[in-house]
């Protein structure tokens, strides 16, 4: 039970959650006389850059995250378009140092129960009881997979209207699942009025799985 007690302490002190973290970055940069709105007419395009496959995959992912920021006209195969969202995913491994905190147990008080055995005879027992103390932080280097999103809107005459780059980082998650979030909150995101440089960290529901095939 001491043993128990010490460790459930411990998840408390360090912080730990059970939930996924995304963390990440977006920058994104606008031409002040462009105008995109929702009634604007979209199509959807894969960029030369990155795994052809991937980014078709993908194609879908995109026009639902439009749909969802209220701009309906948009499709793979629009004819007559304004704008042209061109994109592409890729991704690469990384090396981060990370701090990881150092716990040791101390003693923080004890107890003695004695009891008799018969023909005047006694037995104490103590218990000790310990907690998690803090001692200090050691770094540690972690390979994390970065995902990485491009988006470009061009105008019909090719002219650029609004670039976005964004990436996020985890150790576990596949890239697909990172794929899949960058996209979704990527748009999300997206600022088609200023430009914009914003670190994130968007922690997940409770139930999400971030490995292949959730």
């Amino acid at each position: 039970m001491r043993v128990l007690v010490s460790l459930m302490l411990l998840v408390g002190l360090s912080g730990c959650t059970s939930n996924v973290v995304m963390s990440g970055r977006q920058v994104s940069n606008i031409d002040p006389d462009a105008i995109i709105t929702p009634e604007s007419r979209i199509k959807v395009e894969n960029m030369e850059v990155g795994d052809p496959l991937t980014n078709k995959r993908y194609i879908e992912n995109v026009i639902q995250a439009f749909h969802s920021r209220g701009y309906h006209n948009i499709g793979a195969n629009l004819t007559k378009p304004d704008v042209i969202a061109r994109f592409s995913l890729t991704n690469q491994q990384q090396v981060k140092k990370v701090e990881q905190p150092i716990y040791r147990e101390r003693v923080t008080g004890h107890t003695t129960s004695c009891y008799s055995t018969g023909a005047d005879k006694h037995r104490c027992d103590t218990n000790v009881y310990t907690m998690p103390h803090l001692v200090g932080y050691e770094t540690l280097e972690q390979s994390v997979l970065e995902a990485k999103m491009t988006l470009k809107l061009i105008d019909t005459q090719n002219h650029l209207l609004l670039q976005s780059t964004s990436f996020v980082t985890h150790p576990t998650c596949s890239r697909w699942k990172l794929y899949e979030f960058l996209v979704q909150h990527s748009i999300a995101q997206l600022d088609f009025k200023h430009p914009m440089d914003k670190p994130f960290n968007v922690e997940m529901p409770e139930d999400y799985q971030c490995s292949d095939g959730n």
